[in-house]
């Protein structure tokens, strides 16, 4: 099923995934190890970022 995305900046619907991960990655806090990359959907026509997923949220239980 795919969803639709619009962006609230521009109302474009062109929009991609992205990943931060290594430096970018969300680490638990007092932890060093327990981290997990953070997926990002974002706008090709002005770059706003539409939302950020911890990639691996069972990490951090």
């Amino acid at each position: 099923m795919k969803i639709d995305r619009v962006c609230v900046e521009c109302n474009s619907t062109e929009t991609k995934m992205g990943e931060f991960k290594g430096y970018g990655a969300l680490f638990k806090k007092k932890a060093v190890i327990t981290n997990s990359p953070v997926d990002a959907c974002f706008c090709l026509n002005c770059g706003y970022i539409l939302f950020l997923k911890v990639r691996n949220p069972e990490n951090f239980i």
